[in-house]
C-alpha cells in the first residue's frame, strides 16, 4: 500500500507556486540591475511541476476555460470516493489515468478507480484497473495488493480458475509476508474448493497452515481471519466426504460403512474444533454451525438408510423406533453444539447467518426430541456490532487492503 509521502494532493501544486513566484520576483530585480549585478546561472535541480491542462468547456452560460492537473483531479476522485460517489470516482481517476498518464498519481489513479468499480459492483472493470496496474507496475508494492484485489474480484463474479491462477503468482513472490502467503493460500485454496478440485485444494489449505506453524514465531499475523479459514475449509472438504459415504446392504457392509462414516464424522468434528481454537469469532461461529449440522446428518443417514429386506410390517416399524431411540443422543449433541455457538456469539456479540440459522436448527431440534425451548436470552445474541467474517463463499478482503492509496 503506498504510504502519503509518495503522493500528496497538494504538494506539488504549492512548491510549483513557489517557484513561479520566485522566478517572478527575480525577472523584475533583474530589471532594475545593472549589467556588472548579473550572476551566474544557479546549478541548483530545477523544481519538476505537475503538466497542466487547459480546456474549453461548452454549457448553458455559454463557454468557459476550465484549468487543471493531474494533482486537482486526484484530490476530487478521493473526495468522491470517501463519500461513496462511486461513479464520479471511478470517472475522474479514469481522466486522470488518461489525461495524465506519466503522472505520479497514474498507479494511485488506477487502483482507487478499482475500488470504486468494486463500491458499484462492476467486479469486470474493477478486475481491468487492477489487472493493468500489475502488467504496467508489477515492481511496485502496490502491483502486490492490486493482485489480491484483482484475484477477489474474480471470485465475486464465480471466475474460480482465474482467481486461483492469481493468487498463484502472488505465492510465486518471495518477498511476501507470513500473512499474505496465509491469505493467498485461503483465497486459492477457497477457489480450488469451488473448482471442486478438493484433493488440491485441501493440499493447499493444509501446506498454509504448515506454513504458518514454521513461521509463527517469526512474524505475528495482523489478523488470523485467512488462518481460521484454511482450517475451516479443511474440515468442509472432511464434512463432503462424510456427506458422500454411503450406508448399503448386506448388513455385512452396513456396518463398514457404518464404521468409516464415523470415522469421517469424528475427522471432521476435530477440524472444526481446531478452527475454533483459532479464536476468529465469526469462523468459530460457522464452525460450531457445522459440528452441530454433523451430528444430525449422522442422525439422518442412519434413519434413512436401507432397512433389511427380512423386516417388513409391524417388525419394520418396531426397528425403526428402536433405531430411532438408539441414535437419539446424536440429536441432544447437535442441540448442546448448537448451544455452545450461541454462547461464542453472546460472548463476542456476533450476528451473522451462522448465529441465526443455529439459532433456529437449535429451537426445530428441541422440539424434536421434546426438549425445552432455549430461554430469550440463550437463543438471541445481541447485534452489538456487525456482522464478523465467515462468509459462504467468498471472504471480503481484510481492512489493510480496503484502504485507498493517497
Amino acid at each position: 500500500m503506498a504510504t502519503n509521502d509518495r503522493i500528496s494532493p497538494t504538494s506539488s501544486f504549492r512548491v510549483a507556486s513557489c517557484g513561479v513566484l520566485v522566478a517572478a520576483l527575480g525577472f523584475a530585480a533583474g530589471c532594475a540591475a545593472t549589467s556588472s549585478q548579473v550572476k551566474p546561472p544557479s546549478t541548483a535541480r530545477p523544481i519538476q511541476m505537475e503538466p497542466m491542462k487547459i480546456e474549453v468547456v461548452r454549457g448553458e452560460g455559454g463557454q468557459r476555460i476550465e484549468a487543471f492537473d493531474a494533482a486537482t483531479l486526484f484530490e476530487q476522485a478521493g473526495a468522491d470516493l470517501n463519500a461513496e460517489h462511486w461513479a464520479a470516482a471511478a470517472a475522474g481517476y479514469d481522466r486522470l489515468g488518461k489525461d495524465f498518464p506519466g503522472s505520479r498519481y497514474a498507479v494511485a489513479a488506477l487502483y482507487n478507480a478499482g475500488l470504486a468499480l468494486e463500491g458499484m459492483k462492476d467486479f469486470a472493470g474493477a478486475a481491468a484497473r487492477y489487472r493493468k496496474l500489475v502488467d504496467e507496475h508489477g515492481d511496485t508494492k502496490d502491483a502486490l495488493d492490486a493482485l489480491f484485489r484483482l484475484g477477489g474480484c474474480q471470485a465475486e463474479v464465480g471466475n474460480w480458475a482465474a482467481s486461483a491462477e492469481t493468487f498463484a503468482r502472488v505465492l510465486e513472490r518471495k518477498e511476501i509476508s507470513t500473512g499474505d502467503r496465509v491469505e493467498a493460500s485461503a483465497r486459492r485454496g477457497l477457489a480450488q474448493y469451488n473448482m471442486k478440485d478438493a484433493v488440491t485444494a485441501e493440499r493447499t489449505f493444509r501446506d498454509a497452515l504448515a506454513w504458518y506453524r514454521t513461521h509463527e514465531a517469526e512474524e505475528r499475523l495482523d489478523s488470523d481471519f485467512f488462518l481460521a479459514m484454511c482450517q475451516y475449509y479443511m474440515g468442509e472438504i472432511t464434512h463432503d466426504r462424510f456427506r458422500a459415504a454411503p450406508l448399503r446392504l448386506p448388513e455385512g457392509q452396513m456396518k463398514d460403512d457404518l464404521e468409516a462414516k464415523a470415522r469421517l464424522l469424528l475427522t471432521a468434528q476435530a477440524q472444526y474444533v481446531d478452527t475454533a481454537r483459532v479464536r476468529h469469532p465469526g469462523w468459530a461461529t460457522a464452525a460450531g454451525y457445522q459440528m452441530a449440522t454433523l451430528y444430525e446428518e449422522m442422525y439422518r443417514a442412519i434413519m434413512d438408510a436401507p432397512v433389511p429386506p427380512k423386516l417388513s410390517g409391524e417388525a419394520r416399524e418396531v426397528y425403526l423406533e428402536e433405531l430411532r431411540k438408539t441414535i437419539e443422543p446424536l440429536l441432544r449433541k447437535a442441540i448442546h453444539a448448537h448451544e455452545l455457538t450461541q454462547q461464542v456469539a453472546e460472548r463476542n456479540g456476533i450476528d451473522n447467518e451462522w448465529v441465526r440459522k443455529s439459532s433456529e436448527q437449535m429451537e426445530r431440534l428441541r422440539a424434536l426430541v421434546g426438549a425445552p425451548p432455549a430461554k430469550v436470552d440463550e437463543k438471541q445474541p445481541p447485534a452489538a456490532k456487525p456482522a464478523e467474517g465467515a462468509p459462504p463463499a467468498v471472504p471480503d478482503p481484510n481492512d489493510q487492503r480496503s484502504r485507498t492509496i493517497l
